[in-house]
């Protein structure tokens, strides 16, 4: 795949990642609750990340298909529509069987993934307002 070439389901990946507006609206404007949420996500991406990522290793297209919906559940929490669309596209690509298009979209959703979890850890080491 070229650089320029962009997959299905691509957002803008310009800019932050992290949604913190949007996300703050879905829970009702609660930044002490945003914040535990963030806290939660950093860890669970990650962790999720992996599984995906074993998942594809072993053929498994069932289990990947499950591990990137559950990221896309993660990210869309945070308002990070990018990579929600690299997870849905990672997730569409596993239910069609297409291991080697999940691969791709794994990638991309990985470079996006370790982005958003330094803007997750940026947020959480900043002063919050009183």
């Amino acid at each position: 795949m070229s650089d320029s070439q962009q997959l299905p389901g691509d957002a803008s990946t310009e800019g932050p990642l992290f949604g913190r507006t949007e996300a703050l609206r879905m829970i009702g404007d609660d930044e002490d609750l945003l914040a535990e949420v963030a806290a939660l996500a950093r860890t669970e991406i990650t962790r999720q990340l992996g599984s995906l990522n074993a998942a594809l290793d072993a053929g498994d297209a069932a289990v990947a298909r499950r591990e990137a919906h559950t990221i896309k559940g993660t990210v869309a929490t945070l308002g990070a529509n990018a990579v929600r669309d690299a997870a849905m596209a990672a997730e569409h690509a596993a239910r069609d069987g297409d291991l080697a298009g999940a691969k791709d979209h794994a990638i991309r959703l990985e470079s996006l993934a370790i982005r958003l979890v330094a803007e997750l850890t940026a947020y959480l080491e900043a002063p919050r307002p009183a």
